[in-house]
């Protein structure tokens, strides 16, 4: 079953409603002060039954000027349009607005309606219709049936049926395997019933009893009972016009232009980028730093507009930009929107969101164009890619990419699948993933980094990885920056040396007075034995020399082993008394820290430094005073 939302559109007094009256036998102006004045002022629902079982939702709006704010709320979920136009005034301001606005908002299919007819001749009937026909000729209508009517007398009513039922058998099927949305754009209380709003299901498929959060507040509710076309449903589906009993909320703490939609299933934000329109009859032009009414759904807006690479958007004329919105409001990313002047509150024009999560950007950026141009695409691969090339630098977690990308879960998956395969995208684990060129970029930086310090450090084996950690991403995770430094490694481009990364083009290189330096020292400490200097002696007696990198070289390639920051000890001597303690443990069950100073012929000082080694090290352990196997 389709279902399909029709949507009027036309100047105040042309006879939307009584035209719905006549096809639907409904009167959609509930209001006493509606039938007082004989306008519509708030939205209007109706449903048309289209036979086998099929019923379209109609949506009335509003005509006059001052309740345009009102016919937007109604506009965003309509699928098919009704242009309606009064035969004896004919193609009126708000016929051209309301017309611009379907157009702004990507309505592909309408049929243009002449009410009134029984009110005008037949030649003034055909001039009306000629200003018709110039009007829709450059829009989405120019194919359009135009169908005469009389609402008082009934005629063209059964051709208008027809006409509308052989629309809603072309119409597109509605998205249903995304989660739901229900813009709000109505909230009262029954009493016995609570809190129960309505509004347009544009997406996905709504069911009772479903936990579901209202947004952009961000607070779960519960749905107690959903109602389609004034019956009690299980399921409400996307093209139906819904009302909903909410339970867990108040009518104060709901309001038009609310969404219902799943927990995680929506961005809040006050910064978008979007591709803006100006409509071609618009008599004012966008500048840059503009203030407009902004509208998304059921939802009105400030927000001030920062166009990118140009300083005006002239009537007819396209571009992008990101909107600062005054307020914090759910969106995705290919939701439509229009944009009215602040001051006179006019039509001016609307757009398409390309990212609800941007970062701030500069005008001039080119780049930002680029990656603009690719989101406004068809190619979901291209567009996928710019969204997270964007914003790889962030190493945010994946689920801000996927409610970035506007693609439903399928779609989003295989996307992001083809990236990985042809390596365009590479996980970095826990759900989080870099661009190619991201990671292309980051490994150049990299070994920049690791080349500046070899060449002013020659003689060290490489850098500490928290050093080059705090170098190349001062600000984020230890894991997540390991895990960029693991990637390099695993390219080849990078080695890790004991902790130590190194460029892996580099080796270090000794000259002939370097190696004679390294001989001396270790034959110090093979000399010294158990009684080796202190690190700061042999700083002071060669501090004219690099011995702090030759130190870190020997202790690297283990010719040296630390024993605490002042004692280093020469591995062949720390081995023999490795061997004296393991020899004396197995004589007598036990060693005492007297008897190995005594054995090894040293002071305490050493002695006690190499058995807090073995400690370490799982040779020995201390027990009472005394050291035994570490086994035992």
């Amino acid at each position: 079953m389709r279902n399909v939302i029709i949507g009027t559109a036309g100047h105040v007094d042309h006879g939307k409603t009584h035209l719905i009256r006549a096809l639907t036998g409904i009167d959609t102006d509930r209001l006493v002060e509606e039938k007082k004045r004989g306008i519509t002022i708030e939205l209007g629902f109706a449903w048309l039954d289209l036979g086998d079982g099929e019923k379209a939702g109609i949506v009335d709006v509003p005509g006059h000027e001052r309740f345009i704010k009102n016919m937007l709320a109604g506009a965003g979920g309509v699928d098919l349009a009704l242009l309606i136009v009064a035969a004896d005034e004919g193609v009126m301001p708000q016929t051209i607005e309301h017309l611009g606005i379907l157009s702004l908002l990507d309505i592909k299919a309408g049929i243009v309606v002449l009410t009134k007819c029984d009110m005008v001749d037949e030649e003034w009937l055909d001039l009306v219709e000629e200003d018709v026909l110039e009007l829709i000729e450059p829009t989405f209508l120019k194919d359009a049936d135009i169908i005469r009517t009389s609402a008082v007398k009934g005629e063209g009513i059964a051709e208008l049926r027809s006409a509308i039922q052989a629309l809603v058998s072309q119409a597109s099927e509605k998205k249903s395997a995304v989660p739901y949305r229900l813009p709000i754009d109505r909230v009262f209380s029954l009493e016995g019933f609570g809190t129960i709003v309505t509004g347009t299901l544009i997406e996905g498929k709504l069911d009772k009893d479903s936990d579901v959060m209202l947004y952009p507040e961000g607070r779960k509710v519960r749905v107690r009972n959903i109602e389609v076309h004034g019956h009690e449903e299980p399921t409400a589906f996307a093209g139906q016009r819904v009302a909903v009993n909410l339970a867990g909320v108040s009518t104060e703490e709901v309001t038009r232009g609310d969404m219902l939609a799943p927990p995680d299933s929506m961005v809040t934000t006050d910064l978008i980028d979007v591709s803006l329109t100006v409509l071609p009859q618009a008599t004012f032009s966008i500048k840059n730093g503009s203030r407009l009414h902004f509208y998304h759904g059921s939802r009105e807006l400030l927000a001030k507009v920062w166009l990118i690479d140009t300083d005006e958007l002239k009537s007819g004329e396209s571009g992008f930009a990101q909107l600062a919105l005054e307020e914090e409001t759910s969106i995705k990313a290919k939701d439509r929107f229009i944009v009215r002047f602040y001051s006179p509150l006019q039509t001016i024009g609307g757009g398409l969101v390309l990212d609800p999560l941007p970062l701030k950007h500069r005008r001039q950026d080119k780049k930002i164009k680029e990656t603009l141009l690719t989101l406004a695409g068809d190619d979901e691969e291209s567009a996928l890619y710019a969204a997270l090339d964007s914003q790889s630098h962030l190493l945010e977690k994946e689920m801000r990419l996927k409610l970035r990308s506007g693609l439903d879960d399928r779609t989003y998956q295989r996307t992001l699948r083809r990236l990985l395969a042809d390596k365009r995208a590479v996980s970095l684990g826990e759900t989080r993933y870099v661009s190619a060129d991201y990671l292309n970029k980051m490994e150049e930086k990299t070994i920049a980094i690791l080349q500046a310090f070899h060449q002013a450090q020659p003689l060290t084996a490489g850098m500490r990885r928290e050093a080059l950690r705090t170098t190349l991403l001062p600000r984020t995770e230890i894991a997540l920056t390991d895990k960029l430094l693991n990637v390099f490694i695993q390219r080849g481009s990078l080695v890790d040396r004991d902790g130590l990364i190194a460029d892996a083009t580099f080796e270090v290189a000794l000259g002939q007075s370097e190696k004679e330096l390294i001989e001396e020292i270790e034959n110090i400490y093979l000399e010294e034995a158990y009684a080796p200097p202190a690190t700061s002696e042999i700083n002071e007696k060669y501090k004219k020399a690099r011995i702090a990198e030759i130190l870190s070289n020997l202790t690297r390639d283990g010719t040296l082993v630390r024993l605490d920051r002042e004692i280093l000890i020469h591995k062949t001597h720390l081995a023999a008394a490795a061997e004296k303690v393991n020899a004396a443990i197995k004589d007598g069950g036990q060693l005492t820290l007297a008897e190995f100073r005594d054995d090894i012929g040293t002071s305490r000082k050493f002695a006690v430094a190499i058995l807090e080694h073995f400690d370490r090290t799982r040779v020995t352990r201390l027990v009472d005073g005394v050291r035994v196997s570490f086994s035992r």
